[in-house]
Formats: C-alpha cells, structure tokens, sequence
C-alpha cells in the first residue's frame, strides 16, 4: 500500500452486555474569510490546471503557478498553532470512458510540496512546514501544515493588514502503474478529475476558511521512458489490529483497565525520515444499541511499540485518542525494508466515564497516517 493511504477497515465497537461486560472494538482506516466585526481573515487558493503525462517518469507542475495567499484586514488577530489540510472528494474516476484497471486513480500518486514563500512572514521555515512531497490520503484529510509554530499575527488600533503567500507545486507520481491507468480504448486518451478542498484551521480545529480546487489529470495512450521503481512509502494495518478489542469481562477490568497488543500490527515502509500520526473521525464513539448513548474517544489510550523488524532509531509517545492528529512516532532515519509495530490500546484504571457508561456496543473510525520528513 502506497505512502499515506489509509488502511480500509470497519468501524470501532463498543459493547456493553451489562454493567460487568463491556466490549470495546476498533478497526482502523489507514484532510474564504471570517468576519469579526469589520474585521477579515481571508484564506484563497490559486491553484488547479491540467497534468499532461507524456512519460513514466509521471508529472510536476511547474513552481510558482500554485500558492495560497492568507490575508488579513482589521485591527487585531492572533491565531496560534494554524494548520492547511487537504481532501480529496471522491475516487478519482475519468471524466469519460473507462480505465484498463477498472480502478480509481489512486490518489497516494498524487503529492504536494511546498517550493517557497512571497518572502513576508511568517515564511515556510519560521512556521516549520516541511519541504518533502507529502502524499494525499484516499480518506479523510491530508495534513500540509499541521500547527505552526509561529502565529496569524497582526495589531493596530488604527487598523491595518498583512498578508502572505505560500507557494507549491503538485505531483503525479511515475510508474508502471500508469499503464492500467491508460484508456481502454485503443487510441483514446483519458482524463481523470481530482476535486480537492483546502481548508484552514485553528489551533482548536475551527474552519478559518476553505475553497476548493479542481486539477485534470490526463494519461496518454504512449508513454515515454521506462517504469520508475515502485514508491518506497506504505502505511497498512494488518490482521487483527485492523479489528482491534478491548472486553471488559467483570469488576477488575474496570478497577485495573486493560490493554489488548497486536504483535506487527502496523507495517510501515519508508527509506526516508517519517512519522505516523493517528486520530478519530469524531470526538466520540456513539453507542450501537442506543444511539443517544455515547463515549469519549479519549477513553481509549494508545502507543506503538518496536515489532519484528522496528525502525533502527525513533521517539515512540503514548497519546489518549482524539478528532486531532497526534503523532505517535518520529524518526529521523529510513529503511529499505518493511518496519513492523506493536499495536498496543488500553484503558486507565478506574475510569468514571468507563463505570458510568451504558451498555451497549459502541462504534467510531480511527485514520493512521504517515507524514515523510
């Protein structure tokens, strides 16, 4: 499985027979303006076009035709920690006739990089985006900027703006793959429409703006060159993990919590510097026999661990799952073979919200996703 794909799985369960029995399941998927007053924070995106791929080595569009432009007129703003996300909305399907595979475009071909700023601050480097291609997810949102280290920052009491710009450019991987990719009529090009929105958030998660983009992708029938080798980035949930369970079987489970590991239960494949980052498709899990019913996602705690064949070197934290990203591994080293993990959910002790809840089975989504460095 390609770089930053998420892994398609069920939904989290959660299963309460009685108040002695509680079973809890997981199963995981491997991302304007507003006016305060006469105030605006206005977020644009310039970008869009049409990818012409004539080679397997595939398609970069060229730098300095796409950018976002953040713009803010008023008389004070201080927005920490903002954050870019991108989704794709849909399979990418052709927009006339079919594909040899029969298949969608698979959008972890598709990458973003950023290539440079206007000069104004903040810049790439004082917010700390990072310079690597970075591949968009099939589901949810891909993460560009995920807080930034410096703020949306302006004041004046006679009023004022500023603005900045962010430019980038977009990839379509080459590959052998683009042979399926090809029209199944002989002679016939085919062009594939990607809809993308790109939305601005807040430190809380809070739309500051968003607008979408369309971008054409269209494959030639003959191709020059030869195959590229295949991406060297994948992100799977594998066996069990991918129906993760936590059982509360009597009163020591709820007094003592418990924890449920899945031995390799993540394969990660990178020859560069990486991370993984997880969250929830929502702030709750909502109960399956009684849909008033609901639970905290950040009931649940959960952490990686080095599996058969773990990564030579990295920082491993434990984090209580959230709607938020939160990255559960960083390394600044690559492998040229497959990285395993341990997969480890558990619950704390004596958990109120555990002791406190209804029985019944409850449900929620959980995304993993790998950022290159």
């Amino acid at each position: 499985m390609a770089k930053g794909t998420p892994s398609k799985s069920p939904n989290w369960i959660l299963h309460m027979k009685d108040k002695s029995t509680l079973i809890f399941a997981m199963c995981c998927l491997l991302g304007c303006y507003v006016p305060a007053g006469w105030a605006q924070l206005r977020f644009n995106v310039y970008s869009g076009g049409y990818f012409n791929i004539t080679d397997y080595a595939g398609y970069t569009a060229p730098e300095g035709g796409h950018r976002f432009h953040i713009q803010y007129q008023g008389q004070d703003i201080n927005e920490p920690q903002w954050g870019i996300r991108a989704r794709i909305n849909g399979p990418i399907r052709p927009e006339s006739g079919q594909n040899i595979s029969g298949l969608p475009f698979p959008a972890e071909k598709l990458g973003f990089q950023f290539t440079h700023d206007g000069g104004e601050r903040p810049t790439l480097a004082e917010i700390g985006a990072t310079m690597a291609t970075i591949p968009f997810n099939a589901l949810g949102e891909t993460i560009l900027i995920d807080q930034s280290n410096v703020p949306i920052r302006y004041q004046s009491p006679y009023g004022g703006s500023m603005q900045f710009h962010l430019y980038f450019t977009m990839h379509v991987a080459g590959g052998a793959y683009l042979d399926q990719m090809k029209n199944s009529a002989a002679y016939q090009i085919i062009v594939y429409s990607v809809p993308i929105t790109f939305t601005l958030y807040d430190h809380a998660g809070n739309i500051l703006g968003s607008q979408d983009v369309v971008y054409r992708v269209q494959v030639n029938q003959t191709l020059t060159g030869a195959p590229s080798v295949e991406p060297v980035y994948g992100l799977e949930v594998l066996g069990e993990a991918r129906e993760g369970t936590l059982e509360f079987g009597n009163v020591n489970n709820y007094m003592g919590g418990v924890s449920m590991a899945y031995h390799d239960g993540l394969k990660v494949n990178a020859n560069t510097g990486y991370a993984v980052a997880v969250k929830t498709v929502g702030p709750e899990m909502v109960s399956q026999t009684d849909r008033q019913a609901t639970l905290p996602v950040s009931v649940v705690n959960l952490r990686l661990q080095p599996g058969s064949n773990p990564p030579q070197s990295g920082n491993y934290t434990e984090v209580a799952l959230s709607d938020g990203y939160q990255v559960l591994f960083t390394t600044n080293t690559g492998r040229d073979v497959p990285q395993f993990f341990n997969i480890v959910y558990s619950t704390a002790a004596n958990d109120e919200r555990l002791l406190k809840a209804r029985s019944g089975t409850y449900t929620t989504v959980v995304l993993y996703q790998l950022l290159p460095r």
